[in-house]
C-alpha cells in the first residue's frame, strides 16, 4: 500500500527505512554507515562486497544482518527501502537499473558513471520512477561553505565573472607498485583523476562549459598488476582543459596526479570579475577575496552560510518526502550527474580529435 493510500485509510506510514549496500568501501566506513545509523528509524539490513570476507568484517563492524555473495539478492529483497551502491563505477549502471526496477530509492557514488551513454540510460530509469529518489553522492568539494561562495559569486563585490583557473594536483599516480581501479579504465571508463568530481562543482557554481578543447598524457604507462606482470594504465594522469562557459567566462583547468614535489599539490580554485577575486582551497577549506587593487585576504563565513556534510541525512529526508507522495529534492539528483558527465565525455572527445567540442551538443 502506497503512502497516499495510507492517508486516505487513516493508517500511519510506517516510519523505518530499510537499507541494502552493494559495495561497502572507504567511504561506506567512514561517513555513510555511521551517519545513516544516528538517523533514527534507519536501519541496514543487508550488504554484498566484492568478496564475501570483505562483506563479513563490515556486517561484523556495523551490525548488519546479512551478507550476500551475489549483489543482486539484496535488491531482491522486499524489505529493503533504499540501495546504496558504492561499487566501482563500472557497476554504477547495472545496479542502478536493477534497483530502480525493484521500485528502491538509489543512492549512488560519485563518479556517477563509466561514460555519458550510461548517464543517459541511469537518467531515463530515474525519470521513469519519479516517486523514488535517485541520488548521485555530492563531492565533499562542495563543502562546508557552498552557500557563502554562491553569494559571493552572485554579488556585485564579484561583479561580471571573467575567467576562472581550477588547479587540482597530487602525486597519487606516482606509486609504480600496483595498479589501482581508478586506474584501470575496466573498472572506471571515462573517469580521470577529479575532473569529473570538479565538473559537478563547477557546473554548480558558475555553469557548464560552451565549449572546450583538451589534452591528456600519461607519463606513468605501466604498473605492476595483481598477478605481478606489468600492465597498461588505461587512465590519463595530465588533463588540462580550456574553453569557455555558458556565462562568457573564460576558463582553464589543469589536473594532475604526477606532481612529484611536496610544494605543488594542491587544490584550488580562482575566480575573477570585474569588482574582485575569489580563491578557494579546497584541501584547507579556506575562501579568500579582493576587491579590485587590492591583495587576497582571509574571509570568516558566518555559520548560517556554511553547509556542513549532511548528505546521508538530506537523502534519508528526500525518501521520506517521496513516501509522503510529496515533490523531493536533492542535489545531484541523477540529472546533475548526466551533466558533469556531459563535460567528461566533452574532454576526452576534444582531446582524441583535437577540436574543440559543445558539451550541450553530445
Amino acid at each position: 500500500m502506497s503512502a497516499a493510500d495510507m492517508r486516505k485509510t487513516g493508517l500511519e506510514e510506517p516510519k523505518q527505512l530499510t537499507v541494502g549496500f552493494v559495495g561497502a568501501g572507504g567511504i561506506a566506513k567512514t561517513r555513510h554507515l555511521p551517519n545513516l545509523a544516528r538517523i533514527p528509524d534507519v536501519h541496514v539490513l543487508a550488504v554484498a562486497n566484492r568478496t564475501r570476507e570483505s562483506g563479513e568484517r563490515v556486517a561484523e563492524e556495523f551490525g548488519i544482518p546479512k551478507v550476500y555473495d551475489d549483489w543482486r539478492a539484496v535488491i531482491e529483497r522486499r524489505d529493503v527501502d533504499i540501495v546504496f551502491i558504492g561499487t566501482w563505477p563500472v557497476m554504477h549502471r547495472e545496479v542502478s537499473l536493477a534497483a530502480l526496477e525493484a521500485g528502491k530509492h538509489v543512492f549512488c557514488q560519485a563518479r556517477m558513471a563509466m561514460n555519458l551513454r550510461e548517464a543517459r540510460d541511469m537518467l531515463e530509469a530515474a525519470r521513469a520512477r519519479p516517486d523514488l529518489v535517485s541520488m548521485v553522492c555530492p563531492p565533499p568539494h562542495r563543502m562546508p561553505f557552498e552557500p557563502a561562495i554562491r553569494d559571493l559569486l552572485a554579488s556585485d563585490r564579484m561583479g561580471r565573472i571573467t575567467s576562472i583557473q581550477l588547479e587540482s594536483f597530487s602525486g597519487n599516480n606516482l606509486d609504480r607498485s600496483h595498479i589501482t581501479w581508478r586506474e584501470d579504465a575496466y573498472l572506471s571508463g571515462l573517469q580521470a583523476l577529479a575532473l569529473g568530481i570538479y565538473g559537478e562543482t563547477l557546473n554548480a557554481w558558475l555553469g557548464p562549459y560552451r565549449s572546450l578543447t583538451a589534452s591528456m598524457s600519461t607519463p606513468v604507462s605501466e604498473k605492476m598488476g595483481p598477478d605481478g606482470s606489468m600492465v597498461a594504465v588505461g587512465i590519463p594522469q595530465l588533463v588540462s582543459v580550456s574553453g569557455t562557459l555558458e556565462s562568457g567566462a573564460v576558463a582553464s583547468e589543469l589536473h594532475s596526479g604526477v606532481a612529484a614535489d611536496r610544494s605543488t599539490p594542491r587544490q584550488r580554485l580562482t575566480v575573477w570579475g570585474l569588482n574582485g577575486t575569489m580563491a578557494y582551497d579546497f584541501a584547507a577549506k579556506a575562501l579568500s577575496f579582493a576587491p579590485a587593487g587590492e591583495q587576497l585576504a582571509p574571509v570568516e563565513v558566518p555559520e548560517d552560510r556554511r553547509n556542513p556534510w549532511r548528505v546521508e541525512e538530506e537523502f534519508i529526508e528526500a525518501v521520506r518526502t517521496a513516501r509522503r507522495g510529496e515533490r523531493w529534492r536533492v542535489s545531484p539528483d541523477f540529472g546533475e550527474g548526466l551533466e558533469y558527465m556531459r563535460k567528461v565525455e566533452a574532454v576526452h572527445e576534444a582531446a582524441r580529435t583535437g577540436r574543440a567540442v559543445s558539451p550541450a551538443e553530445l
